[in-house]
Protein backbone atom coordinates (compact mmCIF):
# COMPACT_ATOMS: atom_id res chain seq x y z
CA UNK A 1 0.00 0.00 0.00
CA UNK A 2 1.17 3.66 -0.73
CA UNK A 3 0.27 5.89 2.23
CA UNK A 4 1.32 9.79 2.33
CA UNK A 5 1.42 11.69 5.54
CA UNK A 6 0.79 15.08 5.17
CA UNK A 7 2.40 17.36 7.90
CA UNK A 8 2.80 20.59 7.16
CA UNK A 9 4.36 21.91 10.29
CA UNK A 10 5.64 18.75 12.08
CA UNK A 11 8.78 16.72 10.76
CA UNK A 12 9.02 13.62 11.45
CA UNK A 13 12.64 14.09 11.56
CA UNK A 14 12.78 16.88 13.68
CA UNK A 15 15.59 17.45 15.76
CA UNK A 16 14.82 17.34 19.78
CA UNK A 17 14.57 21.22 20.81
CA UNK A 18 13.85 22.36 17.42
CA UNK A 19 10.97 24.51 17.34
CA UNK A 20 7.19 22.27 16.88
CA UNK A 21 9.67 19.13 17.93
CA UNK A 22 7.78 17.17 20.37
CA UNK A 23 5.84 13.97 20.48
CA UNK A 24 3.68 14.20 17.13
CA UNK A 25 6.90 14.21 15.38
CA UNK A 26 8.19 11.40 17.26
CA UNK A 27 4.58 9.65 16.58
CA UNK A 28 5.07 9.94 12.72
CA UNK A 29 8.35 8.77 12.32
CA UNK A 30 8.23 5.83 14.45
CA UNK A 31 4.43 4.64 12.50
CA UNK A 32 6.31 5.03 9.60
CA UNK A 33 9.39 3.68 10.20
CA UNK A 34 7.30 0.64 11.18
CA UNK A 35 5.27 0.70 8.11
CA UNK A 36 8.58 0.90 6.15
CA UNK A 37 10.17 -1.58 7.89
CA UNK A 38 8.05 -4.33 7.17
CA UNK A 39 8.41 -3.68 3.36
CA UNK A 40 4.77 -4.25 2.30
CA UNK A 41 3.83 -1.00 2.52
CA UNK A 42 5.58 2.76 0.53
CA UNK A 43 5.22 5.62 3.40
CA UNK A 44 6.51 9.29 2.17
CA UNK A 45 5.93 11.82 4.84
CA UNK A 46 5.10 15.61 3.21
CA UNK A 47 6.45 18.17 5.48
CA UNK A 48 7.48 22.01 4.87
CA UNK A 49 11.21 22.22 4.78
CA UNK A 50 12.84 25.31 6.54
CA UNK A 51 16.24 26.40 7.97
CA UNK A 52 18.04 24.68 4.83
CA UNK A 53 17.53 21.30 5.84
CA UNK A 54 17.88 18.11 3.52
CA UNK A 55 15.37 18.38 1.01
CA UNK A 56 14.68 14.30 1.15
CA UNK A 57 15.61 11.87 3.84
CA UNK A 58 15.25 8.19 4.83
CA UNK A 59 13.44 7.31 8.04
CA UNK A 60 13.49 3.10 7.41
CA UNK A 61 13.45 0.56 4.26
CA UNK A 62 9.93 2.21 2.31
CA UNK A 63 9.50 5.33 4.33
CA UNK A 64 11.03 8.79 4.09
CA UNK A 65 10.03 12.39 4.71
CA UNK A 66 10.19 14.99 2.18
CA UNK A 67 11.02 18.67 2.89
CA UNK A 68 8.59 20.77 0.47
CA UNK A 69 9.22 24.42 -0.35
CA UNK A 70 6.24 26.74 0.07
CA UNK A 71 7.04 30.37 1.54
CA UNK A 72 10.67 30.46 1.77
CA UNK A 73 13.22 29.08 4.32
CA UNK A 74 12.32 30.37 7.48
CA UNK A 75 10.35 28.61 10.02
CA UNK A 76 6.67 29.08 10.59
CA UNK A 77 4.79 28.74 13.61
CA UNK A 78 1.78 25.96 13.51
CA UNK A 79 -0.43 28.73 14.47
CA UNK A 80 0.29 30.26 11.12
CA UNK A 81 0.81 27.85 8.50
CA UNK A 82 -2.98 28.35 7.20
CA UNK A 83 -1.57 30.78 4.27
CA UNK A 84 0.91 27.85 3.22
CA UNK A 85 -1.27 25.26 2.63
CA UNK A 86 -2.49 26.20 -0.97
CA UNK A 87 1.04 26.83 -2.09
CA UNK A 88 2.69 23.77 0.04
CA UNK A 89 -0.03 21.37 -1.95
CA UNK A 90 1.00 22.60 -5.34
CA UNK A 91 4.91 21.79 -4.23
CA UNK A 92 4.15 18.87 -3.42
CA UNK A 93 2.39 18.09 -6.58
CA UNK A 94 5.61 19.61 -8.59
CA UNK A 95 7.83 17.85 -6.91
CA UNK A 96 6.20 14.38 -6.10
CA UNK A 97 3.15 14.42 -8.36
CA UNK A 98 3.22 10.82 -10.32
CA UNK A 99 3.62 9.16 -6.61
CA UNK A 100 1.14 11.13 -5.02
CA UNK A 101 -1.42 10.33 -7.94
CA UNK A 102 -0.79 6.98 -7.09
CA UNK A 103 -1.27 6.81 -3.17
CA UNK A 104 -3.90 4.90 -1.72
CA UNK A 105 -4.75 6.37 1.39
CA UNK A 106 -3.62 10.48 2.73
CA UNK A 107 -3.32 10.54 6.25
CA UNK A 108 -3.41 13.85 7.68
CA UNK A 109 -1.55 14.52 10.96
CA UNK A 110 -2.88 17.73 12.99
CA UNK A 111 -5.40 20.04 11.68
CA UNK A 112 -3.27 21.88 9.32
CA UNK A 113 -1.82 18.28 7.95
CA UNK A 114 -5.21 17.12 7.88
CA UNK A 115 -6.41 20.60 6.20
CA UNK A 116 -3.70 19.86 3.04
CA UNK A 117 -4.55 15.78 3.30
CA UNK A 118 -7.99 16.61 2.55
CA UNK A 119 -6.92 18.80 -0.38
CA UNK A 120 -5.00 15.97 -1.60
CA UNK A 121 -7.76 13.59 -1.13
CA UNK A 122 -10.15 15.26 -3.28
CA UNK A 123 -8.16 16.10 -5.75
CA UNK A 124 -7.05 12.28 -6.05
CA UNK A 125 -10.51 11.06 -5.46
CA UNK A 126 -8.62 8.48 -2.53
CA UNK A 127 -9.75 8.42 1.41
CA UNK A 128 -8.67 10.73 3.82
CA UNK A 129 -7.55 9.45 7.64
CA UNK A 130 -6.81 11.54 10.00
CA UNK A 131 -5.30 12.04 13.87
CA UNK A 132 -5.79 15.42 15.22
CA UNK A 133 -2.83 14.97 17.71
CA UNK A 134 -4.76 18.10 19.72
CA UNK A 135 -8.31 19.47 19.86
CA UNK A 136 -8.64 22.79 19.96
CA UNK A 137 -11.55 22.88 21.93
CA UNK A 138 -10.11 21.29 24.84
CA UNK A 139 -6.68 22.53 24.51
CA UNK A 140 -8.94 26.68 24.40
CA UNK A 141 -10.51 25.32 27.77
CA UNK A 142 -7.36 24.84 29.86
CA UNK A 143 -4.90 27.31 27.80
CA UNK A 144 -7.03 30.78 27.27
CA UNK A 145 -6.11 32.51 23.92
CA UNK A 146 -3.06 34.77 23.99
CA UNK A 147 -3.39 36.53 20.83
CA UNK A 148 -1.20 34.13 19.09
CA UNK A 149 -2.89 30.83 19.50
CA UNK A 150 -5.89 31.56 16.78
CA UNK A 151 -8.38 29.09 18.20
CA UNK A 152 -11.44 29.96 16.00
CA UNK A 153 -9.33 28.99 12.69
CA UNK A 154 -8.39 26.26 14.02
CA UNK A 155 -11.76 24.74 15.64
CA UNK A 156 -12.94 25.75 12.51
CA UNK A 157 -10.52 23.86 9.95
CA UNK A 158 -10.93 21.01 12.58
CA UNK A 159 -14.61 20.90 12.35
CA UNK A 160 -13.90 20.79 8.27
CA UNK A 161 -11.60 18.20 7.98
CA UNK A 162 -13.57 15.82 10.45
CA UNK A 163 -16.48 15.67 8.48
CA UNK A 164 -14.92 14.90 5.61
CA UNK A 165 -12.63 12.37 7.01
CA UNK A 166 -13.19 8.53 5.73
CA UNK A 167 -12.12 7.33 9.12
CA UNK A 168 -10.70 9.43 11.62
CA UNK A 169 -8.32 7.93 14.79
CA UNK A 170 -8.69 8.93 18.03
CA UNK A 171 -5.50 8.13 20.66
CA UNK A 172 -7.79 7.29 23.43
CA UNK A 173 -11.36 6.54 23.74
CA UNK A 174 -11.95 9.82 25.71
CA UNK A 175 -10.77 11.85 22.59
CA UNK A 176 -13.47 9.64 21.11
CA UNK A 177 -15.96 10.84 23.53
CA UNK A 178 -14.89 14.42 22.77
CA UNK A 179 -14.88 14.19 18.81
CA UNK A 180 -18.65 12.38 19.31
CA UNK A 181 -19.70 15.41 21.79
CA UNK A 182 -17.36 18.49 20.80
CA UNK A 183 -17.12 18.02 17.01
CA UNK A 184 -20.22 16.07 16.32
CA UNK A 185 -18.46 13.35 14.45
CA UNK A 186 -20.58 9.94 14.01
CA UNK A 187 -18.57 7.56 16.55
CA UNK A 188 -18.76 4.49 13.79
CA UNK A 189 -15.96 6.29 11.54
CA UNK A 190 -13.74 6.50 14.91
CA UNK A 191 -11.20 4.23 15.58
CA UNK A 192 -9.42 3.95 19.05
CA UNK A 193 -5.26 3.44 18.56
CA UNK A 194 -3.00 4.66 21.03
CA UNK A 195 0.35 6.34 19.94
CA UNK A 196 3.51 3.39 20.47
CA UNK A 197 6.54 3.18 21.93
CA UNK A 198 9.65 1.68 20.70
CA UNK A 199 10.55 -1.00 23.49
CA UNK A 200 13.59 -1.99 21.60
CA UNK A 201 14.83 1.13 22.16
CA UNK A 202 13.14 2.54 25.08
CA UNK A 203 14.44 0.43 28.01
CA UNK A 204 16.07 0.45 30.95
CA UNK A 205 19.45 1.43 30.26
CA UNK A 206 23.04 3.20 30.87
CA UNK A 207 25.11 4.14 34.12
CA UNK A 208 22.66 5.87 36.31
CA UNK A 209 24.69 5.67 39.27
CA UNK A 210 27.54 7.95 37.49
CA UNK A 211 24.35 10.41 36.21
CA UNK A 212 23.14 10.79 40.00
CA UNK A 213 26.96 11.62 40.64
CA UNK A 214 27.43 14.15 38.05
CA UNK A 215 23.80 16.18 39.31
CA UNK A 216 25.25 15.75 42.65
CA UNK A 217 22.99 13.26 43.90
CA UNK A 218 23.08 11.90 47.87
CA UNK A 219 22.55 7.95 48.36
CA UNK A 220 19.14 8.61 48.42
CA UNK A 221 17.92 11.26 47.37
CA UNK A 222 15.16 10.86 44.82
CA UNK A 223 15.43 11.66 41.32
CA UNK A 224 12.11 13.62 39.48
CA UNK A 225 12.38 13.97 35.79
CA UNK A 226 10.70 15.89 32.85
CA UNK A 227 11.10 16.65 29.88
CA UNK A 228 9.38 18.13 26.41
CA UNK A 229 9.78 21.12 24.34
CA UNK A 230 9.36 24.91 25.89
CA UNK A 231 5.79 25.54 25.36
CA UNK A 232 3.20 27.18 27.79
CA UNK A 233 1.10 24.21 27.18
CA UNK A 234 3.65 21.87 28.94
CA UNK A 235 2.43 23.06 32.27
CA UNK A 236 6.31 23.31 33.70
CA UNK A 237 4.98 26.47 36.10
CA UNK A 238 2.67 24.27 37.57
CA UNK A 239 5.66 21.67 37.92
CA UNK A 240 7.23 24.31 40.10
CA UNK A 241 4.58 25.69 42.07
CA UNK A 242 4.32 22.06 42.98
CA UNK A 243 7.88 21.50 44.30
CA UNK A 244 7.90 23.39 47.38
CA UNK A 245 4.53 21.62 49.06
CA UNK A 246 6.38 18.08 47.70
CA UNK A 247 10.02 19.10 49.24
CA UNK A 248 8.30 20.10 52.31
CA UNK A 249 6.23 17.00 53.09
CA UNK A 250 9.63 14.78 52.48
CA UNK A 251 11.69 17.18 54.54
CA UNK A 252 9.07 15.66 56.98
CA UNK A 253 10.02 12.45 56.34
CA UNK A 254 13.75 12.92 56.36
CA UNK A 255 13.62 12.90 52.31
CA UNK A 256 15.02 15.24 49.66
CA UNK A 257 14.51 15.11 45.84
CA UNK A 258 16.14 16.78 43.38
CA UNK A 259 13.27 17.96 40.05
CA UNK A 260 14.93 17.62 36.26
CA UNK A 261 13.41 20.77 33.51
CA UNK A 262 14.16 20.64 30.43
CA UNK A 263 15.98 24.27 29.23
CA UNK A 264 15.23 24.13 25.76
CA UNK A 265 17.55 24.30 22.78
CA UNK A 266 20.82 26.60 22.19
CA UNK A 267 18.25 29.07 20.11
CA UNK A 268 15.30 29.59 21.74
CA UNK A 269 12.36 31.28 19.61
CA UNK A 270 10.64 34.19 21.22
CA UNK A 271 7.83 31.87 22.72
CA UNK A 272 10.50 29.56 23.90
CA UNK A 273 12.37 32.78 25.55
CA UNK A 274 9.14 33.50 28.02
CA UNK A 275 8.55 30.20 28.94
CA UNK A 276 12.25 29.93 29.90
CA UNK A 277 11.91 33.23 31.67
CA UNK A 278 8.89 32.58 33.80
CA UNK A 279 10.27 29.51 34.82
CA UNK A 280 13.51 31.24 35.78
CA UNK A 281 11.30 33.67 37.81
CA UNK A 282 9.57 31.05 39.41
CA UNK A 283 12.73 28.99 40.41
CA UNK A 284 14.31 32.55 41.87
CA UNK A 285 10.72 33.83 43.26
CA UNK A 286 10.58 29.94 45.24
CA UNK A 287 13.75 29.61 46.17
CA UNK A 288 14.28 26.48 43.94
CA UNK A 289 18.10 26.67 43.02
CA UNK A 290 18.93 24.05 45.06
CA UNK A 291 16.27 21.70 44.52
CA UNK A 292 15.67 22.02 40.43
CA UNK A 293 17.98 21.15 37.56
CA UNK A 294 17.68 22.83 34.02
CA UNK A 295 19.16 19.84 31.79
CA UNK A 296 20.23 21.47 27.92
CA UNK A 297 19.22 19.73 24.73
CA UNK A 298 19.52 15.65 25.36
CA UNK A 299 21.01 12.70 22.66
CA UNK A 300 18.53 9.87 22.49
CA UNK A 301 21.54 8.16 24.45
CA UNK A 302 21.04 10.34 27.04
CA UNK A 303 17.61 10.62 27.34
CA UNK A 304 17.00 7.06 28.25
CA UNK A 305 19.92 6.89 31.31
CA UNK A 306 17.62 10.55 32.30
CA UNK A 307 14.27 8.53 32.10
CA UNK A 308 16.47 5.22 33.33
CA UNK A 309 17.83 7.03 36.40
CA UNK A 310 14.94 9.04 37.70
CA UNK A 311 12.50 6.93 40.39
CA UNK A 312 9.32 9.31 38.87
CA UNK A 313 8.74 10.90 35.55
CA UNK A 314 5.97 13.69 35.68
CA UNK A 315 3.80 14.75 32.88
CA UNK A 316 2.27 18.36 34.36
CA UNK A 317 0.71 19.56 31.28
CA UNK A 318 -3.15 21.10 32.22
CA UNK A 319 -4.38 18.89 28.98
CA UNK A 320 -2.31 16.49 27.36
CA UNK A 321 -4.55 14.50 24.85
CA UNK A 322 -1.91 11.90 24.84
CA UNK A 323 1.51 12.02 26.12
CA UNK A 324 3.98 10.03 24.70
CA UNK A 325 6.49 10.87 27.02
CA UNK A 326 4.89 9.35 29.66
CA UNK A 327 4.91 5.68 27.62
CA UNK A 328 8.33 6.50 26.87
CA UNK A 329 9.02 6.70 30.53
CA UNK A 330 6.93 3.83 30.87
CA UNK A 331 9.51 1.44 28.65
CA UNK A 332 12.13 2.84 31.05
CA UNK A 333 11.04 1.45 34.10
CA UNK A 334 9.53 4.29 35.11
CA UNK A 335 6.18 5.19 36.91
CA UNK A 336 4.65 8.48 35.85
CA UNK A 337 2.76 10.97 38.05
CA UNK A 338 0.39 12.70 34.98
CA UNK A 339 -2.50 15.35 35.10
CA UNK A 340 -5.91 13.75 34.81
CA UNK A 341 -7.04 15.99 31.89
CA UNK A 342 -7.03 14.09 28.47
CA UNK A 343 -5.40 10.53 27.66
CA UNK A 344 -3.23 9.98 30.81
CA UNK A 345 -6.36 8.35 32.88
CA UNK A 346 -6.01 5.31 29.90
CA UNK A 347 -2.15 5.12 30.10
CA UNK A 348 -1.74 4.96 33.77
CA UNK A 349 -3.58 2.34 36.20
CA UNK A 350 -2.91 4.87 39.17
CA UNK A 351 -1.67 2.79 42.32
CA UNK A 352 -0.14 -0.25 39.79
CA UNK A 353 1.96 1.84 37.20
CA UNK A 354 1.86 5.42 38.11
CA UNK A 355 -0.81 7.98 39.56
CA UNK A 356 -3.15 10.89 38.70
CA UNK A 357 -3.66 14.54 39.93
CA UNK A 358 -4.58 17.62 38.82
CA UNK A 359 -1.77 19.39 37.78
CA UNK A 360 -3.59 23.48 38.58
CA UNK A 361 -3.68 22.46 42.32
CA UNK A 362 0.10 22.82 43.54
CA UNK A 363 -1.30 21.33 47.31
CA UNK A 364 -2.69 17.91 45.30
CA UNK A 365 0.02 18.16 42.82
CA UNK A 366 2.87 18.29 45.48
CA UNK A 367 1.18 15.93 47.79
CA UNK A 368 1.28 13.11 45.31
CA UNK A 369 4.18 13.50 44.68
CA UNK A 370 6.06 13.36 47.92
CA UNK A 371 4.19 10.42 48.64
CA UNK A 372 5.14 8.53 45.68
CA UNK A 373 9.05 9.62 46.73
CA UNK A 374 8.81 8.44 50.32
CA UNK A 375 8.08 4.51 49.59
CA UNK A 376 11.19 3.24 46.81
CA UNK A 377 10.08 -0.47 47.15
CA UNK A 378 6.61 0.85 45.90
CA UNK A 379 8.12 3.01 42.88
CA UNK A 380 10.36 -0.02 41.63
CA UNK A 381 7.40 -2.12 41.19
CA UNK A 382 5.41 0.26 39.98
CA UNK A 383 7.76 1.17 37.42
CA UNK A 384 8.30 -3.13 36.84
CA UNK A 385 4.18 -2.60 35.85
CA UNK A 386 5.03 0.05 33.64
CA UNK A 387 7.38 -1.20 31.66
CA UNK A 388 5.32 -4.53 31.19
CA UNK A 389 2.30 -2.66 30.20
CA UNK A 390 4.40 -0.84 27.43
CA UNK A 391 5.89 -3.92 26.10
CA UNK A 392 2.41 -5.49 25.93
CA UNK A 393 -0.07 -2.75 24.68
CA UNK A 394 2.30 -0.21 23.29
CA UNK A 395 5.01 -1.31 20.89
CA UNK A 396 4.62 0.29 17.75
CA UNK A 397 4.56 -2.92 15.68
CA UNK A 398 1.24 -3.75 17.14
CA UNK A 399 0.07 -0.07 16.59
CA UNK A 400 0.85 -0.08 13.08
CA UNK A 401 -0.68 -2.78 12.55
CA UNK A 402 -4.41 -1.26 14.16
CA UNK A 403 -3.87 1.52 11.75
CA UNK A 404 -3.23 -0.38 8.38
CA UNK A 405 -6.79 -1.96 9.23
CA UNK A 406 -8.06 1.66 9.29
CA UNK A 407 -6.66 2.22 6.11
CA UNK A 408 -8.55 -0.96 4.56
CA UNK A 409 -11.81 -0.11 6.12
CA UNK A 410 -11.14 3.50 4.67
CA UNK A 411 -10.36 1.88 1.18
CA UNK A 412 -13.33 -0.80 1.35
CA UNK A 413 -15.51 1.75 1.79
CA UNK A 414 -14.23 4.42 -1.14
CA UNK A 415 -17.10 5.49 -3.34
CA UNK A 416 -15.97 3.58 -6.90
Amino acid sequence: MRIAFVSPHSDPLAEPGEPDSGGQCVYERRLAATFGEARSDEVRVYTRGWGGKESRRTISAEAEALRIEAHGDEFIRKEDMAPVLPAFLESMWRRDGDWLDSAEVFHGHYWDGGAAALMASLRTGRPLVFTSHSLGREKRDRVPEDGTLKYALRIANEHRVMAAADRIIALTEMEKGILERRYHVDPEKVAVVPAGVDTDAYRPTGDTAALRGKLGLEADERLVFTTGRLDPRKGYDLFLDAIPEATRRLRERGLKARFLLPAGGDALDENERAVRERMDARIAEQGLEDRVILFPHLTLEELLVYYTAADLFVLPSPYEPFGLVAVEAMACGTPVLATRNGGPPEIIDAGSDGALMDPADAGEFGTVMADMLTDRGRLAAMGENARRKAREVFDWRAVAASIREVYGQALASAPT
